[in-house]
């Protein structure tokens, strides 16, 4: 039997909008174990450009992009939101455009050992249980919060 934390999925249907940001593409190897350092260090350094451009990290969106490439290798994107007049990057930090539409937000307390549970539920029992359609042509994203993630899957 599952723990009462772990019952109930918070899952709300939001129509999201564009998100531009900066980015850094971390590339990597699903076999090499635990990577959370490679992407924090991505993270860390798409930070400090936004802040070197006069602007403070920590009062815009943080947003993580997973791309499987296959079995053993991902990109997760780094991403940090930034005004629209920024339209070009440099050393090593690129600028686009996350779409935005309707997505099925999973919000989920940032707890490594529930986090990767909430997001195999979502997609073995609530989506199924909900007639809940995945659109593939859009990327999953996590936005992160001080003490929560919404993890934004786009929907038809």
């Amino acid at each position: 039997m599952r723990d009462s934390v772990a019952t109930s999925l918070a899952v709300s249907i939001k129509e999201l909008p564009a998100v531009h940001v900066a980015y850094i593409d971390c590339k990597v190897d699903f076999a090499q174990g635990d990577f959370s350092n490679e992407i924090r260090q991505c993270f860390q350094r798409v930070q400090t450009w936004v802040r070197e451009l006069g602007y403070d990290p920590y009062t815009l969106l943080t947003i993580g992009v997973i791309q499987t490439v296959d079995s053993r290798r991902a990109v997760y994107t780094c991403c940090v939101q930034i005004p629209g007049e920024v339209q070009s990057g440099s050393d090593g930090v690129g600028i686009r455009e996350l779409l935005g539409g309707r997505y099925a937000v999973v919000s989920i307390k940032k707890e490594p050992a529930i986090i990767g549970d909430s997001i195999s539920r979502f997609y073995q029992e609530y989506a199924p249980q909900n007639n809940i359609e995945i659109d593939g042509t859009r990327p999953t994203y996590e936005i992160y919060y001080e003490s929560t993630v919404e993890y934004c899957v786009p929907i038809r």
